[in-house]
């Protein structure tokens, strides 16, 4: 009996298109990398809730604006420093 050559399948390739392409997102931090309060300059650890660092005055301030404002014109707050917002920075950025 003969033998019959042995076929090859080949499974078609996926091929990119560098305009659709995309780079992946960091990872969200709950603030703004850019949200500073004095609280935070004490803290062991990655802010994950407002306590973190609001203080009793509760005063915060953007980094990039060095005000109580950020750059898009609101307040720089633990529950307004979000990735909600345009400015917003990941601390794992």
């Amino acid at each position: 009996m003969a033998q019959q050559p042995e076929t090859i399948t080949t499974l078609p390739t996926q091929t990119e298109n560098t305009s659709e392409a995309t780079t992946p997102k960091p990872l969200q931090s709950p603030f703004c990398s850019r949200l500073r309060s004095k609280k935070f300059y004490f803290l062991q650890q990655m802010p994950t809730e407002e306590r973190h660092l609001l203080d009793a005055t509760g005063h915060c301030w953007c980094t990039q604006t060095m005000q109580a404002i950020g750059p898009d014109g609101e307040r720089a707050l633990p529950k307004n420093c979000n990735a909600e917002r345009n400015c917003y920075r990941s601390l794992f950025e």
